[in-house]
């Protein structure tokens, strides 16, 4: 991820996620760490809440679309 640019918002904006979206990952344990990972970093960056919360609800049953909004 080191040649991304940096973004002034932490998620893109405008963008909904959905359950029935995309193809469900074949390993969600990856998808459960990074959200969890990001859960943590809650504490001294609460603008993140937002962005962690809606990806947190897809821990169940993550799709590969919900892992791109995730990176």
């Amino acid at each position: 991820m080191s040649d991304f640019a940096p973004v002034s918002t932490p998620m893109v904006t405008g963008r909904q996620f959905s359950k029935l979206e995309g193809s469900l990952m074949k390993d969600p344990s990856l998808y459960r760490q990074i959200v969890g990972s990001l859960q943590y970093l809650l504490t001294t960056r609460p603008d993140f809440a937002y962005s962690v919360n809606k990806l947190s609800q897809f821990m169940s049953e993550p799709t590969e679309e919900h892992y791109q909004g995730v990176k």
